[in-house]
């Protein structure tokens, strides 16, 4: 079971509905193509952990890469492991008004399902790597959201 960790910012152009239908597109690609993982958005930010067939996961990465609606992507790290880290595909991305509601619920929600997943039991670096930038994400977010009190 392949993995591949990446981060990209949205364009500006993009609202709320587009986002939301983008990922509504991208889980039903997922499903019909055999891929799970973890994807993140929050203020304009995606982190992704795609994981399936090494083929088919590195050409979605392709197609992402040449998406006009990301910017800023960054390959975060590649991995092969013995099974897959998440059995389903899971999305964190609501939006609330609050920008500290917000930040709490995506980290109790992302919590949740990493802990809900078999990435637990993962000795490799895909975890760590997901774990890590998730938390800076929220992290800057939270210190954003409390320096403007």
């Amino acid at each position: 079971m392949f993995s591949l960790i990446y981060r990209s910012k949205v364009r500006e152009s993009l609202d709320h509905d587009a986002i939301q239908a983008l990922m509504q597109k991208s889980s039903r690609f997922n499903a019909q193509n055999k891929i799970t993982g973890c994807l993140v958005y929050h203020d304009k930010n995606f982190i992704q952990l795609l994981e399936g067939n090494e083929k088919k996961v590195r050409n979605l990465f392709g197609k992402i890469s040449k998406d006009s609606r990301h910017k800023d992507i960054v390959l975060l790290n590649l991995e092969e492991n013995n099974f897959p880290l998440f059995s389903k595909f899971s999305m964190i991305h609501n939006n609330f008004k609050d920008l500290t509601d917000q930040v709490r619920h995506k980290r109790m929600l992302f919590h949740e399902i990493f802990h809900a997943a078999d990435i637990v039991r993962s000795p490799g670096s895909s975890k760590l790597t997901l774990w890590a930038q998730v938390n800076s994400l929220l992290n800057i977010e939270d210190k954003h959201a409390y320096s403007n009190m």
